[in-house]
């Protein structure tokens, strides 16, 4: 290669954080928030507007950190969705440059500057730095712990774990991956001693730092009193308690399969790496060095945790891939770059005037990583454009806001009946003068307004997917029926949600 691709241009970094910044702002606030988001959204403003600061009243089942951090933004600059998605922003567009200074030190700069342009164009880092998912701050923080603990920086790789744990149980995943980086910072010939002392010089400061961390959230927990700790309600929701079954192996086999793709949405990329990644590490099977070293292990690691995603019963969520992609995007880049080095040997030997330096055609060091970064860019702007089915939601909950906006004008006593969005209802009616009734079935429906029909004004929300037959069937029997009082759209034209007003049938 030429001297020069081996260089440390800040302005590619600086443009790479630039493509991720516009990549990212562009759809920000494009969609509604996915039933999820609503939730954690409201827990953040639950905090920001002082109504319930611990949490004593919703179900909680992950650490707070990061509703503290969402609650911190609406107390600043309001409730609204700009605010709640902005942890997540910011966590995204750090992670671009953390990618780069891991790569950096695991490898060169400009594998670390490769995977820097690769996470900022990743359609898969653009959709979920859009969204109030957690994933995107436990990725900063466990990006930053791997960097600081490959630099030898215990301390302040005990802060990022514990500060990644305090937000996402699942950030301990990491904490194999880092104790191997521990053995990488080791001198060649280091005796069992020594490996030793340098293992328990970080993981004392690991362990002191999640120990601190686990007494706060107990601490918390305990304050806020709730029905169920979001310790047992976080194993509830998400343990999978079982190994999946014969018929289940090609079905989520394919289903994580596709999801992985969209980490470049490329089929010329993802074939690269599928075909480049076993060609990389087989061949420096017989040249080791500190660099396939390094190849193995990641290469490891992410096999172990795609396995155990595979074969036990997770839950198959995009989101449970949010935290490796920044690892494969380095692999990916390793991989660009031996092709790159390889182009670069054939042309050399076909115009040996390219080693000299004296004709443009010697930017082919970084011309061909620019060239992968330009194939990946359609597929960023279609995820800019929310064109692809991962992330938050795209368009099915459109309308919200609208609905929102209509129930918010109503006389305060306002009954709104819901069976199916009462997260969304959460946030979208937060502090409005509708009070939210959740029915669990049409009789209920029948029993509350038989009770409390004639009391105030009342009214339900019906989604467009949803029959109102038996809802309908359910208010008549109550002697009510239904008025069309509003009607929300997506941004295609079709229907998202009918507002009715339920009133009394005449005497």
């Amino acid at each position: 290669m030429p001297k020069s691709a081996n260089g440390h241009p800040q302005w590619a970094l600086i443009a790479a954080l630039l493509a991720a910044t516009f990549f990212r702002a562009r759809p920000l606030l494009e969609n509604r928030f996915h039933p999820d988001e609503a939730l954690y959204a409201w827990f953040a403003r639950l905090i920001g507007a002082g109504h319930d600061v611990l949490l004593a009243g919703p179900l909680v089942d992950k650490p707070p950190l990061a509703f503290y951090l969402g609650g911190l933004g609406m107390a600043l600059i309001g409730g609204h969705e700009f605010a709640a998605r902005l942890p997540a922003f910011f966590a995204s567009l750090i992670s671009v440059a953390l990618i780069f200074q891991l790569g950096k030190k695991l490898y060169d700069a400009r594998t670390g500057l490769l995977a820097a342009g690769l996470l900022a164009l990743s359609p898969f880092a653009i959709l979920f730095a859009i969204t109030v998912f957690i994933d995107p701050l436990v990725t900063a923080f466990s990006l930053w712990g791997l960097w600081m603990t490959r630099v030898k920086s215990p301390r302040w790789a005990a802060v990022a774990f514990s500060l990644a744990f305090a937000a996402k149980q699942s950030a301990l995943f990491f904490l194999p991956l880092a104790l191997a980086f521990v053995f990488l910072t080791l001198p060649a010939r280091a005796g069992l001693n020594d490996a030793l002392k340098t293992v328990w010089r970080h993981a004392r400061f690991w362990l002191a730092g999640l120990i601190l961390t686990t007494l706060l959230l107990l601490a918390w927990d305990a304050a806020r009193q709730p029905l169920i700790s979001f310790w047992d309600q976080g194993y509830s929701d998400n343990a999978p308690n079982r190994l999946i079954r014969a018929n289940e192996v090609l079905p989520r086999a394919n289903a994580w399969l596709e999801l992985l793709s969209y980490a470049t949405a490329s089929a010329l990329l993802n074939a690269l790496f599928v075909i480049g990644l076993p060609v990389l590490l087989i061949r420096q099977a017989h040249r080791p060095a500190r660099a396939a070293l390094v190849d193995f292990l990641l290469a490891s690691y992410l096999l172990v945790y795609l396995a155990a995603y595979w074969l036990l019963a997770f839950n198959v969520w995009d989101r449970y891939l949010v935290q490796i992609v920044p690892l494969i995007l380095l692999l990916l880049a390793r991989v660009l770059w031996r092709v790159a080095d390889s182009l670069w040997r054939i042309a050399n030997s076909l115009w040996p005037q390219l080693s000299r330096g004296n004709y443009p055609l010697s930017a082919i060091g970084y011309l061909l990583p620019l060239v992968f970064c330009f194939i990946l860019l359609p597929s960023s702007l279609t995820a800019a454009q929310s064109g692809y089915p991962i992330g938050g939601d795209h368009g099915a909950y459109d309308g919200i806001d609208d609905a929102a906006r209509f129930l918010n004008a109503l006389p305060y006593g306002t009954v709104l009946y819901d069976h199916w969005l009462s997260w969304l209802w959460n946030f979208y009616l937060f502090d409005g003068p509708v009070y939210v009734s959740w029915f669990p079935t049409p009789d209920a429906l029948t029993t509350d307004l038989q009770a409390f029909g004639r009391a105030s004004p009342r009214y339900i929300a019906i989604p467009s997917w949803e029959a109102d037959i038996e809802i309908r069937a359910a208010a008549a029997r109550a002697g009510f029926h239904f008025v069309a009082a509003h009607t929300a759209f997506r941004r295609d034209g079709s229907v998202s949600l009918r507002v009715y007003q339920i009133v009394p049938d005449a005497p």
